[in-house]
């Protein structure tokens, strides 16, 4: 509930903030795809609102996937330690099966000690 309260306090502001700057530089630009000025057919005239938009978007865009890129050693690391995880508790339970099956047959060895039961190891 305070996460929402929260967000609601930064994002409506944030919001005004933008309508109000998208409003005010409404003018067109000139933008030029062009670095050496040669061919015209690369020239652009756009709201300054909308390229400095634009340029925000993409710019979060590639931060996002640089992040992405540079977090994936921990990525890996977590990966291989699920799947370590998973083979041991596997180890755990064939363990705990093969257990179970020596007392069984143990248990039905001894037909003299009926009502008896094998003392289970202790848990660590």
């Amino acid at each position: 509930m305070i996460s929402r309260f929260l967000s609601f306090v930064i994002l409506v502001p944030l919001a005004i903030l933008i309508v109000v700057f998208c409003v005010a530089n409404r003018a067109p630009v000139t933008v030029s795809l062009d670095p050496f000025g040669t061919l015209p057919q690369f020239v652009y005239q756009i709201p300054l609102f909308l390229a400095l938009m634009a340029a925000l978007i993409v710019g979060t865009v590639i931060g996002g996937i640089g992040t992405w890129f540079t977090q994936a050693h921990y990525r890996s690391a977590a990966w291989k330690r699920r799947q370590e995880i998973d083979r041991l508790k596997r180890e755990a339970d064939d363990a705990r099966e093969r257990l179970r099956q020596e007392r069984e047959s143990r248990a039905a060895a001894l037909p003299h000690a009926t009502g008896t039961a094998l003392a289970a190891p202790r848990p660590v």
